[in-house]
């Protein structure tokens, strides 16, 4: 038990220098890791093909999610013109997936279906997330 909190104190300590600077969104990037890191070592024992193309969706969604996350704290507090800092940033995102998931679907030959279910580990994230607030929510009426 005290390993795992220093560990989540050393992941949140480095969230926090990189810019996470909103409690929740670093918890929700914390989570994220561990989903990410959990998903990757139990896809790894279900075969190479398999476990490349999660792996590789995880890390994709990841790294998405981890942009989308810093970027939104630090539009908050621009006042004029976070619109388009916020379109420029998604759609060159979109870009880079695009590409990547096109070169990995067609070059590298991924299995579809575990390159989305690394991609979902997301969704998991913010709904589980989501699920906390409601238990917490049901708690205090």
């Amino acid at each position: 038990m005290k390993v795992i909190k220093t560990i989540n104190r050393k992941i949140e300590k480095f969230l926090y220098i990189k810019g996470f600077t909103i409690e929740g969104s670093r918890l929700l990037m914390r989570n994220q890791i561990y989903l990410a890191l959990v998903g990757c070592i139990i896809s790894s024992f279900l075969g190479y093909s398999w476990g490349c193309s999660f792996i590789i969706g995880a890390i994709l969604g990841t790294l998405n999610f981890y942009f989308l996350a810093k970027l939104v704290q630090e539009i908050i507090f621009i006042k004029k013109g976070a619109l388009s800092v916020l379109l420029f940033q998604f759609y060159l995102r979109l870009g880079l997936t695009g590409v990547v998931l096109f070169y990995v679907i067609v070059y590298l030959k991924a299995n579809i279906v575990a390159l989305l279910g690394g991609l979902s580990i997301v969704v998991v994230n913010v709904l589980l997330y989501g699920l906390t607030l409601m238990g917490e929510k049901f708690k205090e009426a």
